[in-house]
Order: C-alpha cells, then sequence, then structure tokens
C-alpha cells in the first residue's frame, strides 16, 4: 500500500496539469472522472499489485498428505471433453484415495454414455461414480454432489477441465496446510482453437487472472474459488448453505464463506487447463455472466459484511470495477478516437508510457509462471490481442452484464 500510494502521488503530480489543459476544451468533472478512472485508480491498483507479488514471491511448502479426498465433476452435454477430464482425475498422483463423483445435469447428448465408458478406467484407490441430476443448474448439480461427500475435504473440477498430475496432491497439501475454507487453482486456457478469440485468453489467464489471484491469495482473501478447479472445507461449505442457484454461483459461496471469517486462497502449483471460447461472441458472453456474478456475490455480502480488513478491501476492489469499466468505455476509447484525429485531450503521447509499465508487470508474472513449469503455448498475435483488444471486449461485456443484473432480467445458465 504504501508503494501504491507513492505511485498515486507521482501520477496525481502529472495528472493535475493533463486536466488544466484538457478542462479548456472539455469538462472539468468529465475530465477528472476519466483521469481518475482510467490513470489513477487503475496505476494505484496494479502498481500495488505489482509490488506485493513482487514481496510475496516466496512459494510455501506443505507436508505431503495421504488424507482420501472427493472430487466433484458436473457435466451437461460435454460428451466431447468429459472423458479427458475424468482420465485428468483418475491419472493424479495422489497418495491417497480419490472418490470421483461425476453429476450429470441432464444432458441430452452422448454425455452420459461417455461417462460409462470411462467406468473401467479406475485404478486402485480411485473410484468413478454416476449421479444423474435432473434439475438443470449447475448449482443443483453441485449441490447433489455435495450431499454424497464423506471426506473433510473435496475439490471441484469442470468437465471441460483437465488437470496437471501433481494437482490434487497440491490442492490437498494446501488444504491441510492452510486450513482454509476454500482455495482456488491455478486455471489457465487449455491448447486454444486457432482463433484469435482464444488465443488471446492464452495470457488472460496466464497473466491477469493469476496475478489477480495471487496478489489477493497473499492475504488469504481470493475472492473467487472458480468452479473449474478448486478446493473446499466440506464442513464449511455445508454450513454456508452450499451453491446458491445463481450465475456466478462460486463466487457467491467464496463471499460467504469468507463472511463467515473462514479464508480463501491460491495454489499456483494445483494447475488445470479449461477449455476457453473460441469466438467473440462466446467470449463476450462468457465475461457477461462473470460479470453478473461479481455483482451476484457483492450484492449477497456487500463489503461492509466482510469481517477481515484484507477481503473487505478486496471487495471494495471489486465494486470500483464498475467505475473503471465504465470509464475505460466512456474515456479512455473516446480519448482513443479523439488522438486518432490529433486532439489528445485524454490520450497522448505519455499513453505510451503506460505501455512499458504494463510489460514491466507483465513479465514479472510471466516468469513466475514460467518458474512453476506450467505448459504455455505462445501467440504473438494472441499477445498483441490481448493487450489491444482484449479490455475493450471485456468492459463491453461486463457493463452490458451489470445492466442486466440492475433490470433483473434473466440470464442463460451457460
Amino acid at each position: 500500500m504504501a508503494f501504491a500510494a507513492g505511485w498515486f502521488s507521482l501520477s496525481l503530480w502529472f495528472a493535475v496539469g493533463w486536466a488544466r489543459e484538457a478542462s479548456y476544451f472539455l469538462p472539468a468533472p468529465y475530465v477528472w472522472w476519466v483521469i481518475a478512472g482510467i490513470a489513477l485508480l487503475p496505476g494505484f491498483l496494479m502498481s500495488g499489485m505489482f509490488f506485493s507479488n513482487l514481496l510475496n514471491r516466496t512459494l510455501k511448502s506443505y507436508p505431503r498428505t495421504d488424507r482420501d479426498t472427493t472430487v466433484i465433476l458436473c457435466a451437461y452435454n460435454e460428451e466431447t471433453t468429459v472423458a479427458r477430464a475424468i482420465r485428468g482425475v483418475l491419472d493424479q498422483e495422489y497418495r491417497g484415495r480419490i472418490r470421483l463423483l461425476v453429476v450429470d445435469n441432464a444432458s441430452t447428448d452422448r454425455t452420459r454414455t461417455e461417462i460409462f465408458r470411462m467406468m473401467d478406467s479406475a485404478r486402485p484407490g480411485r473410484t468413478l461414480e454416476y449421479l444423474y441430476c435432473g434439475e438443470q443448474g449447475k448449482a443443483h448439480a453441485l449441490n447433489m454432489g455435495l450431499a454424497r461427500v464423506n471426506t473433510p475435504y473435496f475439490l471441484t473440477v469442470d468437465a471441460d477441465t483437465w488437470l496437471e498430475k501433481d494437482a490434487v496432491q497440491r490442492m490437498m497439501d494446501h488444504l491441510e496446510g492452510e486450513q482454509c475454507g476454500c482455495a482456488a487453482g491455478n486455471l489457465l486456457a487449455a491448447s486454444p482453437a486457432r482463433t484469435l478469440a482464444a488465443k488471446m485468453q492464452i495470457y488472460d489467464y496466464l497473466l491477469s487472472i493469476a496475478a489477480v489471484k495471487r496478489f489477493q491469495g497473499s492475504y488469504r482473501s481470493t475472492l473467487v474459488a472458480q468452479g473449474a478447479l478448486s478446493g473446499y472445507n466440506t464442513r464449511a461449505v455445508r454450513r454456508a448453505g452450499g451453491w446458491e442457484p445463481v450465475m456466478g454461483e462460486d463466487i457467491v459461496l467464496t463471499y460467504k464463506l469468507l463472511e463467515m471469517g473462514l479464508s480463501s486462497t491460491y495454489e499456483p502449483r494445483a494447475v488445470g487447463y479449461t477449455a476457453v471460447p473460441d469466438t467473440m461472441e462466446r467470449l463476450y458472453n462468457q465475461r457477461k455472466r462473470w460479470a453478473i456474478g461479481m455483482l451476484e456475490g457483492l450484492s449477497r455480502v456487500p463489503p461492509w459484511r466482510q469481517r477481515r480488513v484484507y477481503t473487505r478491501h478486496f471487495t471494495w476492489v471489486n465494486l470500483s470495477v464498475i467505475y473503471l469499466d465504465l470509464a475505460y468505455l466512456l474515456g479512455f476509447i473516446p480519448g482513443v478516437f479523439l488522438a486518432c484525429m490529433g486532439y489528445f485531450y485524454l490520450v497522448g503521447f505519455l499513453t505510451l508510457f503506460t505501455l512499458v509499465v504494463g510489460a514491466a508487470l507483465l513479465s514479472t508474472v510471466y516468469l513466475y509462471q514460467r518458474r512453476l513449469g506450467v505448459a504455455v503455448e505462445n501467440s504473438l498475435w494472441g499477445f498483441l490481442a490481448f493487450v489491444f483488444l482484449f479490455q475493450a471486449i471485456q468492459s463491453s461485456a461486463a457493463v452490458h452484464g451489470y445492466l442486466i443484473h440492475l433490470f433483473r432480467r434473466k440470464e442463460e445458465w451457460r
């Protein structure tokens, strides 16, 4: 926070002259609203994350456990991916027993056939059980699986996600060592389709999402233990009432566990690879749902109801993301158009300096991930699209999601 405050002070010193000059041509309140939303607040938050991650780069070590565990894997029309996801769990190099509960959430394709085809693949110490949930909605499927968990800890894995062979061991060691309510794994984009939409998500997962989770996890306040790969304390989840039938069921559960005073952590060495949207439309719809899920979590557990100081801070930051998205769309993008016409009121040559700062931040995250030994399929075009295009899609989809939530419109489950 001290480093971030120093960066903010330096930025404010630059911003005063910038705002004074821009206010000759644009309304001063609008100018300051834009500057705060595209420069001052983002700079404060990003520099805080950057310095925090530098100070917390040492990986913790935990005693290896052989405690029995359960994995809940929910599937809805996942005939092309569910077999690989099951294989990834059954082939885990874990010292304890793994009970895999595969919940078929009323699939209408060959998902059930693929699950039964994998029944004979279980080796000693691994069991595979099929459950059918006829009530549509991922929360219902997860709760059906939770009702059958009889181990102190369990994991959730999506049917389009496959794990590194030591992911369960890493996650269970972490859960036992940290005694946390839940822990998020290091989720990365699987080898993507040859589309620009898929390629740029390599870097969203590898750099942005991982950096935020690592930052929050350093203070035991990871705000999203994502359903695609996370571990949970069984008793804590049952006390929280399990998952709610909402768009962001994993976000809401994480907020509720944090509200109970429990910690939510991050294990970067528990690595999973998940299928990502392969078109711009699907990516847009996914991020729209994520935005709705964030607001669902904030509406059920507002920041002021969080008991721990760090958790309260991070939830307030999450709330400020709404302002940042609006400032980007209504300030930065218009500023780019004005700059292209020769009017450097909101975006100018100094804006290019942010690329240098951003490169420094992203490079540290990239090197950290490489040190973990994660498999990365790099793409130059994907990286350039991530830098120059991704935020516009992200913010547009997020604002769309905010409006849907505001007007109480219903959204599809997937």
